[in-house]
C-alpha cells in the first residue's frame, strides 16, 4: 500500500482512467465522487474491463482524513496512481518501506512520463459544475 497525505482538493476521478488506462478506456469505476466533477471525493476504484489488470482502490484512511491509502495487486497502477495523487493534491508520498524523497519521486517521474503526460492532457482537468462533462456538446 502507498499513502498519500492531501492537503489540496482532487482531480476529477475521470484523471485516473486516463492515467491508468487512456483515454475512453473500458473500466467499471464506484466511489463517492458526487457530483461527478468533484474534486472533494474521498473514495475511488477503478477497474480494468479490457485487459482484466487488477482494481486500483484510493481512499481516506479510517483514523486521519487527509491522509489516502492507494492499493491494488499490480505494484505498477498502484506506485502511477499515488505519485499522481501525490503530484495533484498531495504535500508527501510513502511507499511501503517509508516515505520518498524528491531524488525517488523524481525518479518515478522520469518511469511514468508517458502515463503523467496523458493525465496531464485529459479533459476532465476542464470539467466544472457548469459543464461536468467536456466531452459532450453543450446543451441546446
Amino acid at each position: 500500500m502507498h499513502l498519500v497525505r492531501i492537503d489540496r482538493e482532487r482531480p476529477d476521478f475521470r484523471v485516473f482512467i486516463d492515467l491508468l488506462f487512456g483515454p475512453g478506456w473500458n473500466v467499471d469505476t464506484d466511489g463517492n465522487s458526487h457530483p461527478v466533477n468533484s474534486r472533494t471525493w474521498t473514495s475511488l476504484y477503478i477497474a480494468d474491463r479490457t485487459r482484466k489488470e487488477p482494481p486500483v482502490t484510493i481512499g481516506a484512511s479510517e483514523n486521519e482524513s487527509s491522509l489516502f491509502e492507494v492499493e491494488s495487486v499490480s505494484s505498477r497502477l498502484e506506485e502511477l496512481a499515488a505519485l499522481y495523487l501525490f503530484l495533484c493534491s498531495g504535500s508527501a508520498i510513502f511507499a511501503p518501506k517509508g516515505a520518498l524523497d524528491d531524488t525517488e519521486r523524481m525518479a518515478l517521474q522520469k518511469i511514468y512520463a508517458a502515463e503523467l503526460q496523458r493525465a496531464t492532457r485529459a479533459l476532465w482537468h476542464h470539467s466544472s459544475n457548469g459543464n461536468p462533462y467536456p466531452n459532450l456538446p453543450p446543451l441546446q
